[in-house]
């Protein structure tokens, strides 16, 4: 799996360790940058404090009623004793690339079963188009990357997870590469870095423009070749199984026959993605329902940030479903966004135009949309040539012909769509969320790292590294006791067509809790949800899908409401200013209990002084020569 590579763009091209501290480039997000620091291993970083120790007491939120039906513990009964039952020390649900790194790290230290919805294939990682930050560039830095996340934060991420991703974000990446992962370079062999949304300098690693299959596809193929990794495809996740407080497995079902399995576990790691089929526009692939957000939700663990949802502003506007992406880097590599008069409007909306954060962008098209009373605006990649356009994005490419339109010649018709959910499990540093015995990385996790929005290509980066600190927490921690006998008894009875239910609740998030809310909408949005909370019948995985979705839409709206203030990608025309005095603070939820502000406590200031020193441990194999 290869060792812990410290990756550094060279100044003749090629990538090797980090030398002596040098000067890099002012960054416009963070002001003028010190030296460059030199990067620590992984193992460097300690564990940070758990997400429910906090610095200064939490402050209650008005009382809020959820519907009854949220406060279901189990979707189905059980008797373990009565069914198929296994046993393994570590359970991994989800196949993207949080959920195979974890797989794979887990591997090595034991028996691992990995459990996914669908085809091993078939994950949100498949369709990422971009790339994978990573402060690997020669004028870059651990500090610039850790500033500009910080910045798109808007001021609700965790410095110290923010500085132990980026941080670990070089060795990760060379250890992908170690897998089989193949990163554009250039003629002299030097990585290829484009730049995004948000980021100062270009600062991210790519595969054309397709780097989320080709991650996909490696790090499957490594799973299939593990001895020690049993994969279940085609498993649908029930609910979590918890005994005396502690998570000790999960319930999933097969998608074929619906018969019904126990797996047991020492540790679960959920991995299972985003909720974007909450929304009738959107990105994601039709598997991500927020099975693990809701699973978690009922088993007792805390929740967080659900109003906090990214919408990608260039999906292109066509009747397909899940929407194609084009990625910002397109944006990057010079194309224009043009209104209704085929005019450029984002140089007059923020200094980075084009290239300013995705709520920025996903807001001003928004608005432009509505001055024109059109559904879309343009991206105008003209200019970039033919010959550049098909070598550098061939999926683009290939994806704007299929739907009619030369991306060499023709204006693309590009509108916002739901793409990431911030939101989601609360966890620590190392994966662990407030229920013991449950772990959780990727998009279905709420960090600290992306804050109030997601700066572009941290995702990836996001869950590969939270995976490996997750296993590395696990080689610390002791092994639990095996649990006994479960049992559970579902009362009541559900009524309502699933297909029905699913369409109205798309409908209402999609028109009060989208890109821009106000306290009308998110009031009516509730009021539908409620209604169709107890409108879900039957015990298929569709209709059990639809009770997860509906989990997801109540948090998240209901967040939306509470939080009166704009930030980040939560805007309220009724409330658009950014309030740090009443709101820099984490919304929090457990089954159960009322919702609580947890304050975010930083000494960030924008300053980039720190320096992580380099240890004669870090010693590993170099991302090496040219290609």
């Amino acid at each position: 799996m290869g060792g812990g590579a410290v990756l550094r763009q060279s100044s003749a091209g090629q990538l090797g360790g980090s030398g002596a501290s040098r000067a890099v480039a002012a960054s416009p997000a963070c002001g003028t940058a010190p030296a460059t620091p030199t990067h620590a291993t992984a193992a460097a970083t300690p564990p940070l404090t758990p997400p429910s120790e906090s610095h200064r007491p939490p402050r209650a939120l008005p009382h809020t009623a959820l519907p009854p039906s949220l406060d279901t513990r189990y979707l189905i009964g059980f008797d373990t004793d009565a069914m198929p039952t296994d046993r393994c020390s570590v359970l991994v649900i989800g196949s993207g690339i949080a959920g195979l790194t974890a797989a794979l790290h887990a591997s090595r230290i034991a028996d691992v079963t990995l459990v996914t919805k669908s085809e091993l294939t078939d994950t949100n990682t498949w369709y990422a188009q971009g790339g994978i930050a990573g402060a690997v560039g020669e004028a870059d830095s651990v500090e610039l990357h850790l500033a500009d996340t910080m910045v798109v934060g808007q001021g609700l991420c965790d410095p110290d997870v923010v500085r132990a991703v980026v941080t670990e974000a070089a060795e990760a990446l060379a250890e992908l590469e170690a897998f089989g992962v193949r990163f554009d370079r250039g003629q002299r062999g030097e990585v290829s870095l484009a730049r995004e949304g948000g980021h100062s300098l270009p600062r991210v690693l790519h595969s054309g423009d397709a780097t989320g299959a080709e991650v996909q596809n490696t790090l499957s193929a490594a799973v299939r070749d593990s001895r020690r990794i049993r994969l279940v495809e085609d498993a649908f996740l029930v609910d979590l199984l918890t005994e005396a407080g502690r998570c000790v497995g999960g319930l999933v079902m097969d998608q074929g026959s619906h018969a019904v399995m126990a797996l047991l576990a020492d540790a679960v790691v959920l991995a299972t993605g985003g909720a974007g089929q909450i929304y009738r526009v959107t990105t994601n692939p039709l598997v991500a329902t927020g099975d693990g957000v809701a699973a978690a939700w009922r088993a007792g663990a805390e929740i967080a940030d659900m109003e906090f949802v990214q919408f990608h502003p260039t999906a292109l506007d066509s009747a397909a479903t899940p929407k194609f992406l084009i990625t910002e880097a397109l944006r990057g590599e010079g194309a224009y966004l043009l209104d209704c008069d085929l005019h450029r409007f984002m140089p007059a909306v923020d200094p980075l135009a084009e290239l300013a954060p995705r709520d920025v962008v996903s807001r001003a098209i928004e608005e432009v949309m509505h001055r024109c009373g059109r559904p879309n605006v343009w991206l105008d990649a003209r200019h970039l040539g033919a010959e550049f356009l098909a070598r550098r994005f061939p999926t683009i490419t290939e994806g704007c012909a299929e739907a009619g339109f030369d991306l060499s010649r023709d204006l693309i018709p590009v509108a916002p769509a739901a793409h990431y959910l911030i939101g989601g499990i609360r966890v620590d540093a190392d994966g662990r969320s407030s229920l013991p015995g449950l772990y959780a990385a990727g998009e279905c996790a709420a960090s600290g790292l992306h804050g109030a929005n997601r700066l572009a290509s941290n995702s990836l980066l996001e869950g590969l590294v939270f995976s490996r600190r997750i296993v590395r927490a696990l080689a610390r921690g002791p092994r639990p006791s095996r649990p006994g006998r479960m049992t559970a008894t579902v009362g009541g009875s559900f009524g309502g067509d699933p297909r029905r239910v699913r369409s109205q609740l798309q409908a209402a998030m999609s028109r009060h809790v989208a890109v821009t809310r106000s306290a009308d909408g998110l009031a009516q949005c509730a009021q539908t949800l409620a209604g169709l909370a107890s409108a879900v019948g039957d015990l298929d995985p569709y209709a059990l899908e639809s009770r997860n979705l509906l989990v997801n839409a109540i948090l998240a709206a209901t967040s939306a409401q509470l939080r009166e203030e704009s930030r980040g990608t939560h805007f309220r025309r009724d409330h658009p200013d950014r309030d740090d005095e009443h709101w820099r603070a984490h919304i929090v939820w457990r089954r159960g209990e009322e919702p609580y502000l947890d304050p975010v406590e930083s000494d960030w200031s924008g300053a980039t002084t720190c320096v992580v020193p380099r240890h004669e441990s870090d010693a590993g194999p170099r991302w090496g020569g040219a290609r």
